[in-house]
């Protein structure tokens, strides 16, 4: 799926994992387009914003012929291990009564681990 339309940028904020939330205002929509953005929600993809210009379509094939793997693998190694770890936490918290606790001491069981392989 893809979305090519006309926007402005309205604003952006900083998160603290060092992320940015852009928010764009687009001329009015049909509901059949609103139905297409809603459907992509939560989907990965690319942004290519460029101000005062309109695309190219070498432009816009260009973008089109962009492949990632994102699709494949949403989240990162570490994010993954991270979610592991708190269904670990959830399903039986060995007595830590916070996520952040239970998961220092857990990667810090891997760091050990892998650290051990070195030598």
């Amino acid at each position: 799926m893809k979305l090519i339309t006309a926007a402005q940028l309205d604003g952006y904020s900083p998160r603290k994992d060092k992320c940015v939330t852009l928010r764009f205002i687009t001329q009015e929509k049909s509901p059949e387009e609103i139905m297409h953005i809603h459907q992509m929600l939560d989907g990965f993809g690319y942004l290519y914003f460029r101000a005062e210009e309109q695309l190219s379509k070498e432009e816009i094939d260009e973008l089109d012929a962009l492949e990632t793997d994102l699709y494949d693998q949403p989240k990162t190694q570490s994010q993954r291990i991270r979610g592991v770890l708190f269904k670990m936490w959830e399903q039986d918290n060995k007595g830590y009564s916070q996520f952040k606790d239970f998961y220092k001491h857990h990667t810090e069981k891997i760091i050990e681990w892998l650290k051990k392989k070195l030598d």
